[in-house]
């Protein structure tokens, strides 16, 4: 089987850990660049982890993220202290032109249930890579322990697609609710600059 990231050993799969490199980020980053779809399914939303812009994903057409677990109030106030942080601030904002274009979809499925988290990344010629396991763009991670993820490709991403698939038929839309949560952050703290 083909390398997945150019550069590495052939192998079904490779193990990603926080101390070498390629790191989750650099993977996702990688793959990303390349995908036109992205399919996601995480436990839940970490706005503060979210670390993309436009320019990292030049071919997205489409971002599909499933979440099982949602919570408004944590979403509102994390919304509004990364609206506070200039080299923050600019994620919240893609995240809502994404929405806004269609680009982003956000649906819950509290009831769905998978383990672990999953990314597939689908090229124009079908499901590339599928990433499992722990999903965090932010360095240093957040403890001390192993943050471990692999990737694997062919038959293993188009499976994790089929599988998102049924996920996403069963779930339901929270796109509109998350955009009017980034939307209200983004709205107070552009009152707040042109107050102060």
């Amino acid at each position: 089987m083909e390398s997945i990231l150019p550069g590495l050993v052939p192998s079904p799969a490779y193990l990603l850990d926080e101390r070498g490199r390629p790191d989750f980020r650099d993977a996702f980053g990688a793959l990303a660049a390349r995908a036109s779809q992205i399919l996601t399914a995480v436990t839940r939303v970490r706005l503060s982890t979210v670390d993309l812009r436009r320019h990292d994903l030049p071919e997205l057409e489409s971002m599909q993220v499933l979440v099982s677990e949602m919570s408004a109030l944590s979403l509102d106030s994390e919304a509004r202290g990364l609206m506070q942080m200039p080299g923050r601030a600019p994620n919240v904002r893609f995240l809502i032109g994404l929405l806004e274009e269609g680009c982003l979809e956000v649906r819950s499925a509290p009831l769905g249930g998978w383990a672990p988290d999953f990314t597939v990344f689908v090229e124009p010629e079908g499901p590339r890579a599928v990433m499992l396991g722990f999903h965090a763009f932010e360095r240093p991670y957040p403890h001390r322990g192993p943050a471990l993820a692999s990737l694997h490709g062919g038959d293993g991403a188009r499976l994790a697609a089929i599988r998102h698939r049924e996920l996403w038929e069963s779930a339901h839309d929270v796109g509109p609710a998350l955009w009017s949560i980034l939307s209200r952050a983004e709205r107070r703290a552009t009152h707040a600059m042109s107050a102060g």
